[in-house]
Formats: structure tokens, sequence, C-alpha cells
């Protein structure tokens, strides 16, 4: 897939029946349903995510099949139960605890395609959402039998680590990793002079928008992955999955919980130049300005100024 990279021991792609097996017995399956390749990415808009979700969580209950907490957007918490799902761009995950009877995990998802496409339908005619091309699913689906506990957390770490990994593509070169629904939320930009003196206190926000490069702004980075409150940040490096691994253990935390999403700035030189575009574009991006300490003279000074901004915490 585009968005993320599948992981074979995980999926087994090369079959997606088991010959014998008893698919109205009951059991634990991880299901991965693909959109058509014509579709593109037909479930990346929040709404669209909010609809995958109602009409999933509608199909498992009509045949009595166990589903955890999911992602039904970035905006939530949540999927850490032990059947979780994730709704990606172009593909949809999910772990389904059958019970035995006359349905079957193709019953379960036949039904939810079949709602998706007729909820999804009904939404262009009333001029919402625009027309997709052909079909929105894939025809089939991929399926594995969970045979074990353990098996089924790490498949469920699997999926709540899905949609943090996806690199979002938010137009005009602006990309980011983690929770993209932040970035629709009422943003705070948060820039402070250095030397600033004691933080008094963090206004309450949806989200913390900032580089975090002064040794103020570190601080308050810090206090927020500590409050898990939801972080926005604009560091002088870029965005790619294998970065992960060399982010520390609260940071990785946030991208994990979905409390963060990590944007990519054009300028990303470490030097004074990139530093002043990075405020820059937290000041004309935020919703609302939290300046604890402003240096006259200084560089936060003259930016303030150049954009006559009045308004600020």
């Amino acid at each position: 897939m585009s968005n993320s990279q599948y992981n074979p021991e995980i999926h087994h792609r090369h079959s997606i029946r088991l010959k014998g097996h008893d698919y109205a017995g009951g059991g634990v399956y991880f299901a991965t349903i693909c959109a058509h390749r014509n579709a593109g990415n037909i479930f990346a808009h929040p709404s669209v995510k909010e609809m995958i979700a109602k009409e999933w969580e509608s199909a498992v209950a009509t045949v009595g099949a166990g589903v955890g907490a999911g992602l039904v957007s970035a905006q939530e918490e949540g999927g850490h139960e032990a059947r979780p799902y994730a709704i990606m761009p172009d593909h949809f995950h999910a772990l389904i605890r059958m019970q035995a009877g006359e349905k079957s995990l193709g019953d379960v998802i036949c039904a939810f395609k079949s709602r998706v496409v007729h909820a999804y339908i009904a939404r262009v005619k009333a001029g919402e959402w625009p027309p997709f091309p052909g079909n929105i699913w894939h025809r089939n689906y991929f399926e594995m039998i969970v045979r074990d506990a353990e098996a089924e957390q790490k498949i469920a770490q699997y999926i709540r680590m899905n949609p943090w990994r996806c690199v979002t593509d938010f137009g005009s070169g602006l990309r980011g990793m983690g929770n993209p629904a932040l970035w629709h939320a009422e943003k705070l930009g948060v820039l402070c002079s250095r030397n600033a003196p004691r933080l008094a206190g963090i206004p309450k926000a949806s989200a913390y928008l900032s580089g975090f490069h002064s040794p103020m702004e570190q601080e308050i980075f810090q206090k927020l992955l500590e409050y898990k409150h939801p972080v926005i940040w604009c560091p002088a490096w870029g965005v790619r999955a294998g970065l992960v691994s060399a982010l520390p253990p609260a940071t990785l935390a946030a991208l994990e919980d979905n409390r963060m999403l990590i944007l990519e700035m054009t300028a990303r030189d470490g030097d004074l130049a990139s530093a002043e575009a990075r405020n820059r574009f937290v000041l004309e991006q935020a919703d609302r300005l939290w300046l604890p300490h402003v240096t006259p003279g200084g560089m936060l000074d003259r930016l303030v100024k150049e954009l006559e901004i009045k308004n600020f915490e």
C-alpha cells in the first residue's frame, strides 16, 4: 500500500482462506480490507473515517461479533483494548472476535463493505462528498486467524501504531507524521524568547503548536508531554517512518497515543534562518498565541511587529 508498509509475517497475503477452517465456528481474526486502487485515499477525510467507524461497529453488532475501542478518527484516543480497528487513507484494519453461530467472518465483512458503499453514495447524492471512480472497495479482503493471546496482543499493537506511522500530505508541500486531526483542532501557538523568566503556568488548548526550540519552549514541551496534552511539533528535520527509533520514550508514547503531530518544515538547516521561518509558521498558522516572554529587539519581537500581531496571551 502507498501509506504504510505491510508486515508479511502478519498479513500472509498469499492466502486469504485456510483450507478446512470453519469460519463460522468462532475465533479471533485480523482482517485487512483495501480500497479499490482507482479510489485513491478515499478514506482520508475525517468525516469519511467517522462514517466507516459507525458502519463497522454496526456491522459487527448485528452478528454479535466482539469489537474493542477503535481509532475512529485520529481525534479520539482509544484502540488500546484487545480488538481495535484503524481506518487508514486507503485501507482498514480490525481485530474481530467471532462467536460460533450462523454468521461467518465473510458475512460480517460483506455487510460492512455494503454499508459503507450505501452510506458513501448517500452523501454523494446529498452533495456532501465528491463522486468516486468505479468501486470503493477491493473485491476481496485479507485475514489471519489469531491463534493465541500473545499474537492478539502483538497485532493489536500493530493496529494502534499504524495510523501515526503514516506520513500525511497536508497540501502546499506540508507533510506530517502522527495524528493528522490535530491540524484541524484549535491551535495555540507557543513561542518564547531565550532567557525567559520562570514559567508560571500553561494555558489550556486543544493543541499546542511550536518548534519548541528555545530553552523555555523545551521546558514547556516536556511539561506538555508529561501532562499528556496534544502537541503539534515543528522540528528542524524531516519526517519519515524510520525516525521513530531515535525518539525519546515520552515523545514516542505521545505518537502512539495519538497526542502528537510532527510537521516537516521547508527550512530544515537548523540555523537562525530556519528558526525564523519556523517561528513565522507558528505565528501565521496558530488560532491563538501564547508568548510567555518576548525579548525587546529580538527575533520574536521583530516578527510580532512585522506581522502586526496585537493579541496574544
